[in-house]
Parts: structure tokens; sequence; C-alpha cells
């Protein structure tokens, strides 16, 4: 039994120096779920010289006890890897998939919600939209050209007006050290900004008035109109003052033909490219980035919760995997050993013994339910089994409905592009799945003409 001993170290220590396995078994003094070869032949040997298996006809102990201890031995193997799987690594997987599956779960609800919001927004969009074709509108586009005009305006007159102001005695140095402009510009950026400035709003006005009645854009218009024409002749009168303290004709009357011809090329320019719904419209547009962008972010983070719930679904199956493979392996090795058992029974037996029961096959051992559990697994797992695979998630029904979502304005913008125009109220559309109320576009358009709406027969 020394030997033994001394056998059963030398195995630990080589196993110790590769690295423990997921799942293990070893011999313990107060457990003994495994034999050593050395074991097994030793024992066999004793049990083959005093004879324990007498002939078939003749009186004596006809069981073969050694042999039954390394089968039972085998079964105790198989039983404690399955109590190491179920103790030391599904109880964890099993906590930690809990977990992260509750994390999924709230992190895919902030997702729908923020695809609601998104499907809300677009809607209101979509609204606006709406109103602006019944009202003959197109929805507003970007206003570069008048904003490169004016930008070429405010440069031309900044330069003439800037230099006009040293007639107030401004100094031309640097405003401070690190800026590339003296004060005098400084100075002229007001008086230019506020001209163009008045103008810009005067032009919008004007384009408002006709679809936004009341004292609201007259009153706009008007302080517009004052303001500008105001700076515009101040500017024409510094510039002549100027002029005649430098002893050169004044010209006053060029300087405020130019002056009020700017204000009312850059109020041309404004009303031409004004919208006015173009604050509406803005805003709309920022909230639907703003929900998109907000949906995005959702949906990353309920993809690496998904992923984590998925790893650890993942990881219990092999832990699963590699106890079925170390059970079944418990149980080979438990043949193997009754078979070497015999074999050192019949050559330690003098004369050799007849008997048959050497020959046959042995028997198979009678297995508790849990490792019959996992000889079986996957082709039958119990019911409320610890080892029924772990739920696995996705979001194909947010990323379906997103992109679902995409087709119907890209239809929509493609058919926009097709026909030349933007949607009319009664046209039917194809932001239905997504109206605030469930209802079409086309019922409401109906309950807008007059007729039956959502709901109604």
């Amino acid at each position: 039994m020394r030997q033994d001993r001394i056998n059963e170290t030398l195995v630990w220590a080589t196993g110790f120096r590769r690295g423990r396995a997921p799942v293990t078994a070893k011999a313990g003094d107060w457990l003994l779920t495994h034999y050593t070869d050395g074991g097994v032949e030793g024992m066999a040997q004793e049990d083959g010289e005093v004879g324990l298996l007498g002939p078939a006809d003749g009186p004596g102990n006809r069981v073969l006890h050694g042999e039954l201890a390394v089968r039972e031995a085998s079964v105790t193997g198989a039983l404690a890897v399955r109590n190491y799987l179920d103790a030391g690594q599904l109880g964890k997987t099993r906590e930690a998939h809990a977990r992260a599956l509750q994390a999924f779960l709230t992190g895919k609800a902030e997702a729908r919600k923020a695809l609601t919001t998104v499907i809300k927004k677009n809607a209101l969009q979509d609204g606006l939209r709406t109103r602006l074709a019944d009202k003959g509108l197109d929805p507003p586009v970007p206003r570069w050209t008048e904003t490169a005009l004016l930008g070429i305006l405010g440069i031309g007159d900044l330069t003439m007006t800037s230099v006009s102001f040293m007639v107030l005695n401004i100094s031309d140095r640097p405003f401070v050290s690190w800026l590339p402009f003296s004060a005098l510009t400084v100075a002229a950026i007001p008086v230019v900004g506020g001209m163009l400035g008045a103008a810009h709003f005067l032009g919008e006005s004007i384009r408002a008035h006709s679809h936004e009645p009341g004292p609201r854009q007259v009153i706009i218009g008007a302080a517009s109109l004052t303001g500008g024409l105001c700076l515009a002749l101040g500017v024409a009168a510094i510039r002549s003052a100027f002029l005649a303290a430098n002893g050169v004709m004044t010209l006053s009357l060029p300087f405020i033909s130019i002056q009020v011809g700017l204000f009312a090329v850059a109020t041309a320019a404004s009303a031409w490219a004004a919208h006015p719904f173009q604050a509406q419209w803005r805003a709309a547009a920022r909230t639907v980035r703003r929900a998109n962008r907000g949906y995005r972010a959702a949906r990353r983070r309920a993809g690496k919760l998904a992923g984590r719930v998925n790893k650890l679904a993942a990881r219990q199956l092999t832990f699963v995997s590699k106890a079925v493979s170390g059970a079944w392996a418990v149980l080979s090795d438990g043949t193997r050993q009754r078979y070497l058992y015999r074999r050192f029974y019949a050559l330690g037996s003098s004369p050799e013994p007849a008997a048959e029961d050497l020959w046959v096959p042995p028997a198979k051992p009678e297995l508790p339910r849990e490792v019959l559990d996992l000889l079986e697994y996957p082709d039958r797992i119990r019911q409320g089994s610890n080892l029924e695979p772990l739920e696995s998630v996705n979001l194909a029904d947010l990323d379906a409905a997103w992109k679902n979502l995409q087709q119907q304005l890209q239809d929509e913008a493609d058919a926009d592009r097709r026909t030349g125009e933007q949607r009319g109220p009664a046209a039917v559309g194809t932001y239905n799945a997504y109206t605030p109320n469930g209802a079409s576009r086309q019922a409401s358009a109906q309950k807008r003409n007059g007729g039956p709406g959502a709901g109604e027969s």
C-alpha cells in the first residue's frame, strides 16, 4: 500500500504541474473514488491465491468482492463528477446568468423605449411635413447661398467701416496681442453685424407674414427696418465725417446709397431664402437626430449585455459537456480495471479456475439518476434539471423594427425624388407603423377633411 501512496502522489504532482482540469475526481482517505492499477492487480492476485471464486457446482463464495469494489468505485467517481459540476460550476454560472439576464432585459427595455422615441419624433416631423404640404410649402433646405452672400457683404462693408471709425479717435493697434485685428475692427463688427442681422430678420418677417397673421411679424419687421436703416445711415455719416476730417469731399449721398443698397440686398436675400417654418423644422430635425443617437447608444449597451448573457450560456454548455466526458471516462476506466482484475485473478489462481464467471462480459453497474442525466445529455434532459441549457438572447426584434423604419424613410425619400414633390395631406404614407396614436395617415387626412376617421365607419 505504501507504493500505492507513492504512485498517487506522483500522479497528483504531474497534474499540478500541467494545471488542474475543469472537472477532476481524486482519491481521498474518506471518499475513495478510484483504485490505482497496482491496487487492483494486488487485490486480484490475493483473491486468486485464496480461490475466492469456487467451482460453479461446488461450495464456496462465488462473488468477486474486489471486482464489485472496482465497479462501485467507478459509480462513485461519476457521482463525484456530477457533484463537482452542480456545486462548483453550474451554481455559479446560473447565478451569474440570472443577474446578466435581468440586466439585459432592463437594457433591452431602455433600447425599446429609445426606439419608440425615434418613431414618435419621426412621426412629429412627418406631421410637420404634412402641415407644410397643406400650406403649399416645401420643407426648408440649407441656406448656404444666403449665408455666403451675407458673409461677402459683411466683409466688404466691414473693411470700409472700420477705417472710417478712426474719426472717433479709436486706436488702430491690435485689440489684444494674440488677435489678428485692431480695435477699429472690433468696434465696427457690431455695427455691420447689426445691420445685416436686421436685414435678415426683416426678410424672414416679410416671408412669414402671409403664413402667420398677427402683430408679431409686423413688430419684428418694423423694428428690423428701423434698426437697419439707422445703422446704415449712421455708418454713412461716420464715413462722411472721416473724409471731411481728412480734407476730402464727403460724398454723403453716395455713401448713404451704398449702405441702404447693402441693407436692401441683404433683406432681399433673406426674404428669398427664408422659410416661415424654418425654426420648427430645424427643431424637429434636431430632435430626430438626438433620438437616433440615443437609440444607437442604447442599442450598443443592450448588445454588450446580450453578449454577456450568451457567453454565460455557452460557458454552461461547455461545463456540462466536459462533465459528460468526465463521467463516461470514469465509467470506462472502471470497466477497464474490472478486466484487469479478472486477468490478474486468473493469473494468481493455481490451478487456473474453470469457472465461467471470469469469461462473460462484466455486468453494467446500476447508475443513479444524476449520473444517467449526464450520460443521456443532450438527448434527454429532465424538465427542471439544472442541466437544461441557459436562455440565449438577441436583439433581432429591435433590429428588424429599426431596419423597417429606415426602409420606410428611404422609400418615402425615393418616392419624393421621383415625383419631384412632397407628400400631400391625403396621401397614403408608409409611416402608419409609427404614428403616435396608431392610426394611419390616411385616417388622419380623412378626419381632417371631414370624412370618417380612425375607429369610425
